[in-house]
């Protein structure tokens, strides 16, 4: 059976997958939302997409009168991926970490030909005071950290010699793109000199979940909550990298946006503190969040091999003003790697 087609939007009115998928519902325990016989009523692309997962906007009726939306993300290959994003939520939910809710999981693929995850649609707040916005993400990333390795179990491996093994994998791609671009490859070997430097350092790793890519289009802000989406960079790491990688963010907006007063970026590591939060190494951790993301930036914006399988990316960053933004923002992620202290 075929799975669904991410290219377009699907009429589930009349489609076999809308039957499939709306039997599924009725099967599953969807009594927090309605306790009726649930009909599909509309399945689109979201406007948010992952970049290996495809993601829909799910509406459903029922015949006790409930009408909702729900989130399908559906997700290649063998499960893996799906079962991974499924642990990490369910935890997170029992821990009162603000994540959406997981109504439906389906690791087989049996139902839509692929393996996917039905989900609560969490409703954004709008952020009239972006420090309190600043704050609740903080204290959502707390909670994230507590979490050991053995609470997550199997589904996410411990990388050996952490963080050397993350500076080898940014050598590595720096390699396959220096032989495959079709540009300039001294930006990759600059990176891989950075990496190369890095590598010299001697840190501390305390080991625990970390959301690998906790920038603010992975939060949704609602009822003075941040709710923490797409884990697809989740790994078991350093805490701070997560810190340091929001901070970097946060430092560039409080420099764009000609910020005076407390910085956002400052304001964020007094509430992660405040909340229960600890530091170490931030400087290098810094570097670390700054050479990863560039690395991964300037892999599949140079014209090369990795280019033509982000297409994603490319798709995103195809406007002018956003080819200008990522310009500006590589900028600033290489200023972090040149700075002293």
């Amino acid at each position: 059976m075929p799975g669904l087609d991410s290219s377009r939007d699907i009429n589930m009115g009349y489609s076999k997958l809308a039957s499939r998928l709306q039997d599924y519902l009725n099967s599953i325990n969807l009594k927090e939302l309605t306790s009726g016989y649930s009909k599909i009523v509309e399945l689109k692309l979201y406007e948010k997409q992952g970049l290996s997962n495809a993601i829909y906007l799910l509406k459903v009726e029922a015949d006790d009168g409930f009408t909702g939306e729900l989130i399908l993300r559906v997700y290649p290959g063998n499960g893996k991926k799906a079962f991974k994003e499924f642990k990490i939520l369910s935890i997170l939910h029992v821990k009162n970490v603000p994540v959406p809710k997981v109504y439906g999981f389906d690791k087989s693929g049996e139902v839509l030909g692929k393996p996917f995850m039905i989900m609560e649609k969490v409703q954004h707040s709008p952020i009239a005071d972006d420090y309190a916005f600043i704050d609740a993400a903080a204290k959502s990333l707390v909670g994230i950290h507590s979490i050991t390795p053995s609470e997550i179990g199997d589904v996410l491996k411990i990388k050996k010699g952490y963080p050397t093994g993350d500076l080898k994998e940014v050598k590595a791609l720096m390699i396959i793109s220096m032989l495959t671009t079709l540009k300039n490859p001294m930006v990759f070997a600059d990176l891989f000199n950075h990496a190369r430097k890095l590598e010299d350092s001697r840190v501390e790793a305390r080991l625990r979940l970390i959301h690998g890519d906790y920038g603010f289009d992975n939060i949704v802000y609602s009822s003075d909550k941040a709710y923490v989406i797409d884990w697809e960079s989740a790994e078991i790491a350093e805490p701070t990298f997560d810190v340091a990688y929001t901070f970097n963010f946060l430092n560039f907006d409080d420099k764009i946006s000609g910020r005076t007063g407390q910085k956002l970026s400052e304001a964020f590591l007094d509430s992660y503190e405040r909340y229960g939060g600890s530091i170490i190494n931030f400087q290098f951790y810094r570097r670390l969040a700054a050479l990863k993301l560039l690395a991964m930036l300037e892999a599949v914006s140079q014209p090369g091999l990795i280019a033509l399988i982000a297409r994603e990316f490319r798709r995103r960053t195809k406007a002018k003003d956003a080819k200008r933004f990522l310009k500006t923002f590589k900028e600033h992620l290489r200023s972090i790697l040149n700075s002293e202290g």
